[in-house]
């Protein structure tokens, strides 16, 4: 396992200072906000190279490109190409900072309400992704994330063998997949199987009322009110996450991104360093529950 983080939990912060405090912390690489005041579409060839120079500085790899692009389902031809445009661009992006995976999915309404002609759609935009990805030697990573059209492990599997595209696979986060309610353990990583190939950690606790950080999502079980946590201090329990990727033999990256505000009593920094800690003592010691 590889310990890596995504810059948004430094999102007050430029790019260069994050990635710096990221090194100070201890991660092994940063995962790249792919928007401002990061590392956006906008961003030209000489402040990547230059960032690239401050990561060798650091020791730091990057271990994807979140681009926020792609979307399809909710899109038209027009837009669904102006977004292949810019996951062109951010393909040349990550060649300048010499990372191979990039954040790239179709998004569109929750599972339980999604129609066979959303899958059919996103379907085919993502092999056209996919073949455009392929040109720069990229592989691309879609997130399970709650309230898209892809919320568990079986869904995502059953669209990647329907995109049927080596270059595509999964982003598997279990905080976003507790607020789906579905699997997010020891049966998540068997169902995905070789589709796994990054993973996201971060804790959340469903609420009865309003929080430091509190946010609302729809579920399959209506409109629920989350508050994001420490790692280990909510209910997504990654124990059995951890214990089926050392079995696997998991040597990708491990991404933190707590999604909890600083706050007087907690810094971006002190965040950052309870996440790594809570990562590798669950790498050394995870459960089987």
């Amino acid at each position: 396992m590889q310990t890596s983080v995504l810059t948004k939990m430094f999102g007050e912060r430029d790019l260069r200072d994050a990635c710096s405090v990221a090194a100070e912390v201890g991660f092994d690489a940063v995962e790249l906000m792919g928007r401002d005041p990061h590392f956006g579409v906008e961003t030209d060839d000489e402040q990547a190279r230059e960032l690239r120079a401050h990561l060798d500085d650091l020791g730091l790899d990057v271990s994807c490109v979140a681009s926020y692009t792609g979307g399809y389902v909710d899109m038209d031809e027009t837009e669904c190409a102006e977004q292949l445009d810019r996951l062109e661009r951010f393909c040349e992006l990550a060649d300048l900072v010499d990372c191979d995976m990039i954040r790239h999915g179709p998004r569109g309404p929750p599972e339980h309400h999604a129609t066979d002609t959303d899958y059919d759609r996103a379907v085919e935009w993502m092999r056209r992704a996919a073949d455009l990805a392929d040109e720069y030697d990229k592989e691309l990573l879609v997130e399970i994330h709650s309230v898209t059209i892809i919320e568990s492990a079986s869904t995502a599997r059953e669209f990647f063998e329907r995109v049927d595209r080596d270059n595509v696979g999964a982003i598997h986060d279990a905080g976003n997949m507790y607020i789906s309610r579905t699997d997010f353990g020891r049966d998540s990583v068997a169902e995905l199987g070789d589709w796994l190939r990054h993973v996201h950690v971060k804790d959340e606790l469903r609420v009865a009322d309003e929080a430091l950080g509190t946010f609302e999502m729809e579920t399959p079980a209506g409109t629920e009110l989350f508050q994001p946590r420490l790692l280990g201090e909510g209910a997504a329990d990654h124990g059995p996450l951890f214990a089926a990727l050392a079995e696997r033999d998991y040597d990708g990256y491990v991404v933190a991104e707590c999604h909890l505000p600083p706050h007087d009593a907690l810094t971006d920094r002190s965040i950052a360093e309870c996440e790594l800690a809570a990562m590798e003592r669950l790498a050394t010691e995870p459960t089987n529950a």
